[in-house]
């Protein structure tokens, strides 16, 4: 991938639908929950990544736009809170200058990486 082996994720659904691909008229997508922990941000193309840098616990491929980050909602899951993105897509000033449209986001142990939901689009 764009950058390096991990466990991918998006916060927008547009973006990972491009990965979607359909066996005769369904496809299959996961909702899953991601723990970040600290991130390294990056804003270009990394394929030789296998890892995040030493006192990181992520990589975070820096988009041009991301959803609202004040639409985002809070909910409760096994007695922890998670962020889940639902604001409509905006324009990041801050990282206008990055390689990456959307944002993606890796980890690199199974156990940062929790599938919550399975969706089956036609």
């Amino acid at each position: 991938g764009r950058v390096g082996r991990g466990i991918y994720f998006a916060s927008e659904n547009g973006k990972s639908s491009a990965y979607v691909s359909c066996s005769g008229k369904t496809g299959v997508m996961f909702l899953g929950e991601a723990v970040l922990g600290k991130e390294h941000h990056i804003d270009t193309d990394d394929p030789s990544l296998r890892s995040a840098p030493p006192g990181y616990e992520s990589i975070v491929a820096k988009g041009r736009v991301e959803p609202k980050p004040e639409d985002d909602v809070e909910i409760e899951m096994d007695g922890h809170t998670v962020v889940v993105p639902t604001g409509k897509p905006v324009a990041q000033p801050k990282w206008s200058h990055s390689r990456f449209q959307n944002s993606e986001y890796l980890v690199y142990k199974e156990s940062q990486a929790q599938l919550r939901y399975v969706m089956t689009v036609e």
